[in-house]
């Protein structure tokens, strides 16, 4: 009989609960962001989905106030 692995998840550190996420913050923001682009999955970052949801609205704004690049430059 094959015996599976079973895949070892890690739980991310509970983010801190009075975090709070604004477009001009762009240092905090970009450590939210990969190298090509996109947001950060709250899996990942433990976020709560309030948090998470707050998180991509800044970025977004930051991105259209040109504050923060749609793509990495290599």
């Amino acid at each position: 009989m094959i015996q599976r692995r079973k895949r070892i998840t890690t739980k991310p550190a509970p983010a801190d609960k009075n975090l709070t996420f604004s477009y001009t913050q762009v240092d905090l923001l970009s450590k939210f962001i990969t190298e090509q682009g996109g947001v950060i999955p709250r899996a990942k970052t433990g976020l709560s989905q309030k948090q998470q949801r707050h998180l991509a609205r800044s970025i977004k704004q930051a991105r259209h106030l040109a504050m923060l690049p749609f793509t990495q430059t290599l």
